[in-house]
């Protein structure tokens, strides 16, 4: 088997399609919206702080190496909220899944890049990383109908099978070919200093501020779209919903979830696996902010028509598919391989940064005004920093070179 067919193998294991579409939901059973956001603002502040260092064990160790740890650090988590019951246990699993998800940010784009470049064909990064994410989402799709009706059984079976796909993800890791540690590899200062200077240059500034307002408000918002959804499908309360009516049929909440978020995750497959297209015929910025602003204008559509709820988030997911690889991808063509997975890491903390203050601040919203308006409100927001940008990018490329290409 070729080795980017095992990548997408791996990709196929990191999936946690079991738990998420009712995440949110099994919170609520034991939380209120601020401790929800709270969590959420604290997993985005440990991920500000993981960064940097799990990046750099990535570049000195060995991306693979690093990878492991991030899928052992997550199935731990998993295998917590089995167990958890108040708020300061989930604050430890939430601890321990920051670590997981900062093992793997940087690392397995970079793990990606530099095994392409070794072939002579890092220009088909975005397409495989757009295709490897779409088969996570495919895997996904199985496992999100598959765990919302497991969640009507007992809300804690999802967890249970989420870990056990990702307890399998450790061994096909080990199929994978390492990526020796480079002997020019620099240290965590140095390489921040890269990232400062390229981060800082015109090609990257604003590219990167958009790309951090696009995945910080859809991030903060796909927190709410489990009650927003059961909000707009007539149920009965967050924690413990009644039944809800979809395309005429009484469902379970968390059944009904389920079979939405496969939805939503094949769509955002599909959407994947045609980024590099997306990116070639938009360029990078006219991606991140021209799909932006669309996602984000449907996020208010809902305060109006509830119904619109579902193709909102639908776009919104599809979406972060398309720019996630999109950005990383140019964020890689602009930096050096010696540090590579650090300048990656460090992007994503500055994403985390922005996101961080603004899950507290939704949270504490949302307990005030409900899921929805909330989620309106983030789409406002994106359209403002986006119009921004969009007219400073504007003025910027009347009077010469483009900020982004």
């Amino acid at each position: 088997m070729g080795v980017v067919r095992r990548y997408y193998l791996h990709r196929a294991t990191v999936s946690v399609g079991f738990i998420t579409p009712v995440f949110t939901l099994f919170l609520l059973r034991t939380l209120s919206f601020p401790q929800v956001g709270a969590l959420s603002a604290l997993s985005a502040t440990l991920v500000v702080l993981f960064e940097v260092p799990t990046g750099y064990v990535a570049d000195r160790f060995g991306q693979r190496a690093s990878l492991a740890l991030g899928l052992a650090c997550s199935v731990l988590s998993l295998a917590g909220f089995v167990v958890a019951t108040s708020f300061w246990e989930f604050v430890v699993l939430y601890v321990l899944w920051a670590l997981g998800l900062t093992f793997q940010s940087g690392s397995g784009d970079a793990w990606l890049y530099e095994v392409l470049d070794e072939r002579g064909d890092s220009e088909s990064f975005t397409r495989v990383r757009g295709r490897g994410g779409a088969v996570t989402r495919y895997v996904s799709v199985l496992g999100m109908v598959a765990g919302g009706a497991l969640y009507g059984v007992d809300p804690t079976y999802p967890f249970v099978f989420a870990l056990s796909l990702n307890a399998l993800g450790v061994l096909v890791l080990a199929t994978l070919p390492a990526v020796a540690a480079d002997a020019e590899s620099v240290g965590v200062s140095e390489a921040l200093s890269v990232a400062r200077t390229e981060f800082s240059k015109p090609p990257l500034r604003a590219f990167l501020v958009a790309v951090a307002a696009f995945l910080a408000t859809t991030g903060v918002a796909n927190t709410y779209v489990q009650p927003t959804v059961v909000d707009a499908l007539g149920a009965s309360g967050f924690a413990d919903p009644g039944p809800v009516t979809l395309a005429g049929f009484s469902l379970a909440p968390g059944l009904a979830l389920g079979v939405l978020y496969a939805a939503f995750t094949l769509v955002s497959a599909v959407a994947g696996q045609h980024a590099g297209w997306v990116g070639d015929a938009m360029g990078p910025w006219g991606a991140v902010v021209g799909v932006g602003a669309l996602a984000a204008t449907l996020l208010v559509v809902p305060v109006f028509v509830a119904q619109v709820a579902l193709p909102a988030f639908v776009v919104m997911r599809a979406g972060r598919a398309v720019v996630q690889p999109v950005a990383n991808g140019y964020v890689n063509d602009h930096v050096p391989s010696a540090g590579r997975a650090t300048s990656l890491s460090a992007a994503s903390m500055a994403y985390s940064l922005v996101r961080s203050p603004l899950a507290l601040a939704a949270g504490a919203y949302a307990g005030l005004v409900g899921p929805t308006l909330t989620v309106a409100s983030l789409g406002v927001l994106f359209l403002a920093v986006g119009g921004v940008l969009g007219v400073l990018a504007w003025r910027q490329s009347a009077a010469g070179p483009a900020v982004v290409s």
